[in-house]
């Protein structure tokens, strides 16, 4: 199982010789070892550390890096990263207690570096991308294509969608959320008019609002978020950004845009300026660098 791990964490599966799937495991190798994160509980951990231990390892009782209160604290937040890439930023960052000292002596500076960080909190809460458009949009087609499950109701029939319908996709090793809504539109009644109300409020609550324009639509000014042009396949001059279900580069394209756009500034920092991922560490650097020396092995 272990063969093939290297320093960057991936996903495995727990799974006796002959049996049915037991759970996730994350791993990676640090530091002369392997670092594992399970889901399970103790009955789980025993269980890992048998069969460990018949494969010829032994498992150790501390983390990587020592005991300190940074680094316990940081590694803390492994249960809640969502993605291998995440996991790995976590990983990173409960290394850098030295860049928490320096910062410390620059409290000038603390202000930039939380600012610079603050996309920090997608990598345990996955960013809210709110699906927004007309009916026949294509937007639950494109939840279901983006998520590779079919989760929404699609059709020709305008109206199918009355509910918020939520799902989510791991990409380049980050959680996106994404949510489909009901059409826009006013053929509907009462109970369409509720669904349209309810969608309002979610897309109130997104981060991000992606307007689908549909061939033969004319795109209307966004104010805010992004306009993309679904079913590009029907439309073959559907001006970019465009995206279609049976052209796998556009929704690779639209993947790839929503990472960047999300996670991009906060891997583009130098390790020594991300360390502050720790939602209370950085309300205590925010309020009182004083506080923040708690943190300090």
């Amino acid at each position: 199982m272990l063969a093939n791990v290297d320093n960057i964490p991936r996903h495995l599966w727990l799974r006796p010789p002959a049996g049915e799937l037991i759970d996730e495991v994350m791993c990676c190798r640090e530091r002369g070892g392997y670092l594992l994160t399970l889901h399970g509980g103790p009955a789980i951990r025993r269980a890992v550390e048998r069969e460990l231990h018949t494969a010829g390892f032994s498992a150790g009782q501390c983390h990587p890096f020592g005991e300190g209160v940074f680094a316990a604290r940081t590694l803390s937040l492994l249960p809640e990263a969502r993605g291998a890439a995440a996991v790995g930023l976590v990983l990173e960052a409960a290394g850098q207690v030295d860049a928490l000292r320096a910062a410390l002596d620059e409290p000038s500076a603390i202000p930039s570096l939380l600012e610079d960080s603050s996309n920090a909190r997608f990598l345990f809460n996955p960013p809210r991308v709110q699906l927004w458009g007309p009916v026949n949009a294509g937007k639950s087609s494109l939840l279901n294509g983006l998520c590779e499950r079919e989760l929404a109701a699609t059709g020709a029939e305008p109206g199918l969608t009355r509910d918020v319908i939520e799902g989510r996709f791991e990409h380049q090793g980050f959680e996106i959320r994404l949510f489909d809504a009901p059409g826009v539109w006013s053929g509907g009644g009462a109970l369409d008019a509720d669904a349209q109300r309810l969608a309002e409020v979610w897309r109130g609550q997104a981060d991000l609002t992606v307007h689908l324009c549909p061939p033969g639509r004319e795109a209307a000014p966004v104010a805010d978020g992004w306009l993309l042009h679904s079913m590009a396949d029907q439309d073959p001059a559907a001006p970019e950004p465009r995206i279609s279900l049976y052209n796998a580069a556009s929704l690779a394209a639209f993947k790839d845009r929503l990472i960047e756009h999300f996670f991009g500034p906060l891997r583009r920092l130098p390790p020594q300026r991300r360390f502050a991922l720790h939602p209370q560490l950085r309300e205590d650097l925010g309020n009182s660098p004083h506080a923040a020396r708690g943190w300090l092995d």
